[in-house]
Order: C-alpha cells, then sequence, then structure tokens
C-alpha cells in the first residue's frame, strides 16, 4: 500500500507542490480583502486543487501504462482502489490544512477577521470534493483510464452541479437545529451525505474493479 501511494505521490508531485503553494498564496490574499465572497473563495480554492491533483493520478497512470502493469505485480486489486480512495482522502486533508493555516496566518499575523463563511466553504468545499471522488473513480474503472480526463470535468462539473442543486432544495426544507443557523447546517449536511456516498463509491469501486479486464 505504502509503494502505491508513493507512486502516486511521484507521479503528481509537481502537480501537488505548485497547488499547494498557489492555494496558500491565494487563500492569503482573499482574506486580506476582508470580503465574505472572497474569503469564502479563499476556503474553496487550495482544497479544489489538491482534490484536482489526486485525481490527476489516474491520467498519469493511462498514459505511463502503469494501470497496466500494476496488475502483474503481486498486489491484490482491493488493494489499487483503496490507494487512489486513500490518496484523494490524504490531499483533501492537506488542502484543509492549507486553508486553516491561512486563516491562523491572517487571524493572528495580520490581525484580520476572516468571516463566519469561511469555515461554511471548507465544508462545502469538501462536500464537492466529495461528489467529485465518488463519481470520478467508479466511472473510470468503468469506462476506462484512458477517459480519466473527460471523466474528472464531468466529476467537477457533476459536483458544482450537485452543490448548487442541494442548496436549492434546503432552502425549502424546514430543519432546524440549536446551535447552528441554516447556512452551518446546510454545510455540514452536505459535506456528512457526500462523504457517505464516496464510501459508497469505494464499496462499489472495488467491485467493479475486480470484474474489469484489462
Amino acid at each position: 500500500m505504502k509503494g502505491l501511494i508513493l507512486n502516486q505521490y511521484y507521479s503528481v508531485e509537481k502537480s501537488i507542490w505548485w497547488y499547494s503553494l498557489i492555494g496558500f498564496v491565494a487563500a492569503m490574499v482573499l482574506i486580506f480583502f476582508e470580503n465574505p465572497v472572497m474569503q469564502r473563495a479563499a476556503g474553496f480554492l487550495p482544497l479544489f486543487l489538491l482534490a484536482t491533483a489526486a485525481l490527476e493520478v489516474v491520467r498519469h497512470e493511462a498514459i505511463s501504462g502503469w494501470n497496466k502493469y500494476v496488475l502483474t505485480l503481486p498486489v491484490k486489486r482491493i488493494r489499487v482502489v483503496q490507494s487512489h480512495y486513500l490518496f484523494f482522502l490524504i490531499l483533501t486533508i492537506v488542502g484543509v490544512l492549507i486553508s486553516i493555516v491561512a486563516y491562523m496566518i491572517a487571524q493572528f499575523v495580520f490581525g484580520l477577521s476572516p468571516s463566519a463563511g469561511y469555515i461554511n466553504s471548507l465544508l462545502n468545499i469538501m462536500g464537492i470534493s466529495f461528489t467529485m471522488g465518488f463519481v470520478v473513480y467508479p466511472l473510470t474503472y468503468i469506462l476506462g483510464t484512458e477517459k480519466a480526463e473527460t471523466v474528472t470535468l464531468v466529476g467537477a462539473g457533476v459536483g458544482i452541479g450537485v452543490f448548487f442543486l442541494s442548496a436549492f432544495i434546503f432552502d425549502f426544507i424546514p430543519i432546524e437545529i440549536q446551535g447552528l443557523n441554516s447556512d452551518q447546517l446546510f454545510s455540514l449536511s452536505f459535506m456528512i451525505i457526500n462523504f457517505v456516498l464516496f464510501i459508497i463509491s469505494y464499496i462499489v469501486s472495488i467491485q467493479v474493479y475486480k470484474r474489469k479486464e484489462f
């Protein structure tokens, strides 16, 4: 498992470092404006970029032929799927940490106060990222890694579309929880539901990958 994850890391190493740097700098700049919309974007950007880097792996595997070579190694197919999902989760966490560090620097060094929407934005983009993950991986295993780039674009579109559709539907659902306003409740619910779907897609992906012929 460690070898599989390291291979994925080295295949997109440059993207990870560049996206991390761009995400951090952009987040700091956007927070500095102390505008709620820009601060939401500050929470959104680092995580989105790192999630995109994780999804780049399947495209690189198709180009290099690794997706076929790995099956000749003494590695179970379930481990290949696990490594993809685990790597995605790792980079998602890294994106969250970059956003949190930017928030802490802005608050304690520059005396800025990011808006409450900053945390909601983090939860929202985590939900969108999980949506991308549960769409991209199963479809890639079904359609083939050669179509990974197209599938990734579809996954991003679905993630954003599901977010806006969910927000629209949520406005018509009269749910209240003490201690949470409507924005917080939606963001938390959206993230949790899509994480559950992400886990379900992992189970589906294992079954698809086991039966796939290369």
